[in-house]
Parts: C-alpha cells; sequence; structure tokens
C-alpha cells in the first residue's frame, strides 16, 4: 500500500519509522554521473537526501533512503538491482523499514554506533567496517566517528564523498535549530555532531584531510544541504580547520 504525504503536518515524521510505503514530497532523480544518481526530498522543513551509486556488476547501492513515486522507483529498477541499503545513523532510519520490505534481499549496513538503535526497526547484516562494495562504490569507516556513514563513489576519473550527518553544507539557520547546527551558512560538522555525536574530532579532522588529498576528488554531497562541487578539497580541509581551532 502506498501513502502520500505532503505540508507541513509531516514535520512531525522525523521521528516516525515509516510502516508502509509513504512518499514524501521529493524532486525527480539527478543522474550525476553514469554510476551516480541523486535524489533531493522533504521532510516537513528539512531537505533531506538519497544517493544511488551502481557498482561494476550493476547492483545498486541505496544511501539514505527516500522512498520515490512508483515512476520513480520503476526508472531505478531498471537502472539497477537495489541490494545495499546504507542506513547512514540511528536518525535517518526512517524509511528503512519500508526499502527492506520492498526488497527483503537487500543487505542493510549500519555504523556501529548506530546499530542498536537501527535494529529496533530492521535487522543489520553488516557494520561499515565490512560492508560490501567494489573498487567503484564503498563504504568508508571514519576515523573518530564511528555513529555514521561516508560512501566513495569513482565515476571514471572522478571521486564523490557522500556524508550524511558528520558533515553538512546548510543554508544560514537561526533559533534553536541553528544553534544545534552551527555554524550554518557553511560546510560544517554541526555543533550537535560534535558535541553528542563525534568520539574524537582531532582523529576525525585528520581523516578529512587525508580525504582532501584523495586523487580526482570533484564532489561532496550531503545528507542536507546543497552538494559542493568546486573545489572540494577546499571545503574538506575548512571543515577540518573548524574541528581543531
Amino acid at each position: 500500500m502506498l501513502t502520500r504525504a505532503a505540508g507541513p503536518g509531516v514535520s512531525s515524521a522525523m521521528a516516525k519509522v515509516f510502516s508502509e510505503w509513504t512518499v514524501l514530497p521529493h524532486d525527480p532523480i539527478e543522474r550525476v554521473a553514469d554510476n551516480l544518481w541523486r535524489v533531493t526530498g522533504m521532510m516537513g522543513a528539512i531537505q533531506r537526501q538519497m544517493v544511488l551509486a551502481r557498482m561494476a556488476d550493476g547492483r545498486v547501492v541505496v544511501d539514505n533512503a527516500i522512498a520515490l513515486d512508483e515512476p520513480g522507483m520503476a526508472e531505478l529498477e531498471r537502472w539497477g538491482e537495489p541490494a545495499i541499503l546504507i542506513v547512514p545513523n540511528g536518525y535517518h532510519r526512517q524509511d528503512a523499514r519500508i526499502w527492506k520490505q520492498r526488497y527483503p534481499r537487500i543487505a542493510v549496513v549500519a555504523p556501529p554506533r548506530g546499530k542498536r538503535r537501527i535494529e529496533q526497526v530492521v535487522r543489520v547484516d553488516h557494520l561499515t567496517t565490512d560492508a560490501p562494495g567494489d573498487a567503484t562504490v564503498r563504504v568508508v569507516p571514519m576515523d573518530g566517528c564511528a555513529n555514521d556513514t561516508l560512501l566513495e563513489i569513482r565515476s571514471g576519473d572522478d571521486v564523490t564523498l557522500a556524508f550524511c550527518d558528520a558533515v553538512l553544507n546548510l543554508p544560514p539557520r537561526k533559533g534553536l535549530w541553528g544553534f544545534m547546527l552551527a555554524p550554518t551558512g557553511t560546510v560544517s560538522t554541526p555543533r550537535i555532531q560534535r558535541w553528542m555525536g563525534m568520539q574524537d574530532k582531532r582523529a576525525f579532522a585528520g581523516h578529512l584531510e587525508r580525504l582532501a588529498a584523495t586523487p580526482g576528488l570533484r564532489r561532496l554531497l550531503f545528507g542536507h544541504g546543497r552538494p559542493v562541487t568546486d573545489d572540494a578539497p577546499a571545503a574538506l580541509r575548512q571543515v577540518a580547520r573548524q574541528l581543531t581551532a
């Protein structure tokens, strides 16, 4: 059964785990590269992003799942079989159950510190430390941050890094959420992540510095916020400096 929800009343869904296929407002699929698609959607006032990455054998990695309308799902299935479902953390599990219901063979991946909360709604098959992948699409465990995920996608000579909540690129925000997610208006690790989610800020900053040196690094994608396509290495180094200032 499909449920379509929209409008301001949906903001309460942030904490809800869907039990049936629930389509919230989303944009059409954006074809970023031959093996990389992106979908932006809304959950109430919150923008969110799903990344779809096709491995060399045609199977698709679904990162931060969003239920699409039926034309969108049919387009995805023509592109490749959804085979790996990355649930980035315990607070991005809203669509995990319904994707597992739709694709029972899909393998669920979770970060070590998110596994317990994620397994309240769906069984975890792999941690980020042993996640399946190949030379073109792989999960990268992050130093100092075991409660979130990072996906690396290689499209020819170009490399894309897809973060969830460990690094964001949000527009300027005020009020309580502006405080908790600060600094906004720039690429950053939000305050709530630095306070509550990160085990070692300096280790994470060091990992960002190493990622910035990745040959061919072209773009950064985020669970929330606009992609970075202009000097992605500089953006990562900026976040590393923020963390160690």
